[in-house]
C-alpha cells in the first residue's frame, strides 16, 4: 500500500519489559476508550435480546438466521450463571440476557482492538488507526448493539478477525492452510450467529488480492478459507436442519423463511438510504417523519422544511462524509484498490437491504470492517485532500457527540422513568395472569421488557404486555382475532385485561409514531372502531393510562361472536 512502509510480523521488539509496554500502549488506549464510552452510555434499542433469552430458556434452538447464537448463549449462560445471579437476581431469562450482553461487550472490545491493528498494519501509521477504531466504537449501530444481547456485533467481530488474517498475513514462508483454517473458522462463526453476514463473505475472502495485488498464494488462501468456512457451515446447518425436522427441500425452504418472523415489505431505496445513515449517526425522528411526509399522513402532516430543520442535517452530514472518503480513496492507485474492495462489500449488502428491511441499522454492520478500514486508509494516504481529511475527522467528532447525546446514561434513565411512571399506577391492580394491551410495538410500555430488561418490574415478571399491531408484518392481517383469543384466554385464567386509553383517541399523537399509510392494512380508525362497541371500565394512570376491559356479558358475547367468524 502506498501510505508508508508495511509492517510485518516479527518486526516488533518484545525483548524488554519497556518494549513490551510500549508495544501494548495503543491497544491499552483503545481498550480504555471503549470501556469509558460503554460505561457512560446505555443502548437505546435492545433488539431481540429478550426474545433470544426466552428461546434459550425454553431450549428452542430453531431460528435459522441466528442458529449458533442460541447454542453459544446457552453454553455461556450456564458457565456464567453463578456470577450473573449475584448481579441480576434469580430470573433465568434475565440471567441469560445478561450473559448474551457480556458476550457482545467482550467481542465489541475485540472488534475495536482488531480495527486499530488492521488499519495500522495496512497503513503503517498510528494516528489513522486510532481514529478508525474510535469512529467504529462511536458509530450508532456498534455502540448500541455491543451493549445488547443480539448477535450482530459478536458476528461482526469474527468477520473482522477473518479480514485481519487475510489482509495482514502475507508471509510466503508460512503455510496457506494455517491462515485459511483460522480465517475460515472466524468467518464461519460470523455467518453461523447471523446468516446475513454471508453477504460480506466475498469481499473478505478477496481482501488479500484486492489490497495487495493478485498472486497465487493470496488466491489459494482465499479458496482454502472459503472451503474451511463452507464445510463448517454445512456441518452446523446440516445438523441443525436434521434436529429441526428438515427432511426435504420444501422443509428447508420453510425453515429459512421462518427466520423472517412474519416481516413483510419494509424495503426500497429511501428506507435503505435512511437506514444506512442512521446506522452511523442518530437522525432523531427522521424515519417516521419522512414516511409521514411521503404518505401524506392526515393525522400528523409533516412538511419538507420540518424534516430538514429537525433531523435531516445529520443524514446529509453522513453522506457528505462518505463522499469525502470516496474522493480521497479515488486519488491514488492503492486507494482505488481499497475503494474497489468497499464496493465489492457494499453491492450485495445494500442490494439485500433494498429488497428487505433496509431501515434496520444492524443491517449495515456488514459493511463496518471494510468501511472503517477504508476510512483509516483515506486519512493515512498522502494523496488525500487535507481539507477532506479534516472534514471527515470533524464528522466523526460530531457523530460521537450526537450518538452520546442519545445513549448517555442519564438520557436513557429519564426515558426509563417515563415508562415506569405510566406503569406504576397500574401495578397494584395487576394479577399474575393479567394482560396489558398496547396499540403497537412502538408503545414504550410494550417495549419496556425488551428495552429495560434489568428493571425490577421486569425482573419480577410483573408485566405481561400484548401489542395489537406491528406494521409491516403478518400480524396486521390477524390482529383482531389475536386480541379476541388473548382476552378470552386471560379471563379464563383469572386475569384482567387492561387496554391502552389511546384506542379512544380519534387522532394519534405524533409522539406515538403512528403513520397513517394508505397502503397499509390497518388504519387508526380501524382500531378506534373495533373497541368502540365494547364496555370499558375505569381509567387508571391519566390520559395516557389504561382502561379496564371488563369480562362483562356484553364483552364476552361480542368476543365470542368475533371468534366464530
Amino acid at each position: 500500500m502506498g501510505v508508508g512502509p508495511p509492517l510485518r510480523f516479527g518486526q516488533r521488539d518484545f525483548s524488554t519489559p519497556a518494549a513490551r509496554i510500549l508495544a501494548l500502549r495503543p491497544s491499552l488506549v483503545i481498550a480504555a476508550s471503549y470501556v469509558l464510552l460503554t460505561a457512560v452510555t446505555v443502548p437505546f434499542f435492545m433488539g431481540d435480546t429478550i426474545g433470544y433469552a426466552d428461546a434459550i430458556a425454553d431450549r428452542r434452538f430453531t431460528d435459522f438466521g441466528h442458529y449458533a447464537w442460541y447454542w453459544l448463549g446457552y453454553v455461556f449462560s450456564e458457565l456464567l450463571m453463578p456470577v450473573s445471579r449475584m448481579v441480576v437476581g434469580q430470573s433465568l431469562v434475565v440471567n441469560i440476557a445478561f450473559s448474551l450482553i457480556v458476550l457482545s461487550w467482550l467481542t465489541g472490545l475485540m472488534s475495536v482492538l482488531l480495527m486499530r491493528s488492521l488499519v495500522f498494519r495496512i497503513t503503517g501509521r498510528q494516528r489513522p488507526a486510532y481514529l478508525a477504531s474510535l469512529a467504529l466504537m462511536g458509530s450508532q449501530a456498534f455502540l448500541n448493539f455491543t451493549q445488547s444481547g443480539c448477535s450482530y456485533t459478536f458476528g461482526m467481530s469474527f468477520l473482522l478477525a477473518g479480514l485481519w488474517i487475510l489482509a495482514t498475513r502475507d508471509d510466503p514462508d508460512q503455510s496457506t492452510w494455517r491462515d485459511a483454517l483460522f480465517a475460515g473458522s472466524a468467518m464461519f462463526v460470523a455467518v453461523a450467529v447471523w446468516f446475513t453476514y454471508v453477504f460480506s463473505i466475498p469481499a473478505v475472502l478477496l481482501a488479500g488480492p484486492a489490497l495487495h495485488g493478485f498472486s497465487v498464494r493470496r488466491l489459494t488462501t482465499a479458496v482454502q478459507t472459503g472451503i474451511v468456512m463452507s464445510l463448517l457451515l454445512l456441518a452446523t446447518f446440516g445438523a441443525g436442519a436434521y434436529a429441526n425436522g428438515v427432511r426435504s427441500v420444501e422443509d428447508a425452504r420453510q425453515w429459512v423463511a421462518d427466520a423472517s418472523h412474519g416481516v413483510r415489505g419494509m424495503n426500497g431505496v429511501p428506507r435503505t438510504m435512511l437506514g444506512l445513515g442512521r446506522s452511523f449517526i442518530d437522525t432523531g425522528n427522521v424515519g417516521p417523519m419522512v414516511k409521514a411526509y411521503l404518505a401524506r399522513d392526515p393525522y400528523n402532516p409533516v412538511s419538507a422544511i420540518e424534516i430538514v430543520r429537525n433531523s435531516l442535517w445529520t443524514l446529509a452530514l453522513f453522506y457528505a462524509f462518505a463522499a469525502a472518503m470516496v474522493v480521497n480513496l479515488a486519488r491514488s492507485k492503492d486507494g482505488r484498490r481499497v475503494l474497489a474492495l468497499l464496493a465489492l462489500n457494499a453491492v450485495p449488502v445494500i442490494g439485500f437491504a433494498i429488497l428487505w428491511q433496509g431501515g434496520a441499522i444492524e443491517r449495515y454492520l456488514l459493511l463496518y470492517p471494510i468501511f472503517f478500514l477504508a476510512f483509516g486508509y483515506s486519512l493515512a494516504s498522502r494523496s488525500s485532500f487535507a481539507v477532506l481529511r479534516y472534514a471527515s475527522i470533524a464528522f466523526v467528532v460530531i457523530m460521537m457527540a450526537v450518538n452520546l447525546g442519545v445513549m448517555a446514561t442519564p438520557v436513557q434513565a429519564a426515558r426509563q422513568q417515563a415508562v415506569v411512571d405510566r406503569i406504576t399506577p397500574l401495578q397494584p391492580l395487576l394479577k399474575t395472569e393479567s394482560l396489558v394491551v398496547a396499540v403497537t410495538q412502538l408503545d414504550e410500555v410494550w417495549a419496556f421488557t425488551w428495552t429495560f430488561p434489568f428493571n425490577r418490574i421486569n425482573a419480577d415478571h410483573a408485566l405481561r404486555v400484548h401489542h395489537l399491531i406491528e406494521p409491516g408484518t403478518t400480524q396486521d392481517l390477524t390482529w383482531r382475532a389475536v386480541f379476541v383469543k388473548q382476552a378470552l384466554a386471560t379471563w379464563a385464567r383469572g386475569g384482567d385485561v387492561w387496554v391502552s386509553n389511546r384506542v379512544r383517541n380519534e387522532r394519534p399523537q405524533r409522539a406515538w409514531k403512528w403513520i397513517e399509510d394508505d397502503a397499509a392494512e390497518v388504519s387508526w380508525s380501524d382500531v378506534t372502531a373495533f373497541f368502540a362497541p365494547f364496555d370499558m371500565g375505569p381509567l387508571v394512570g391519566g390520559q395516557d393510562g389504561f382502561l379496564m376491559f371488563p369480562p362483562s356479558e356484553h364483552n364476552r358475547a361480542r368476543l365470542n361472536e368475533l371468534l366464530a367468524h
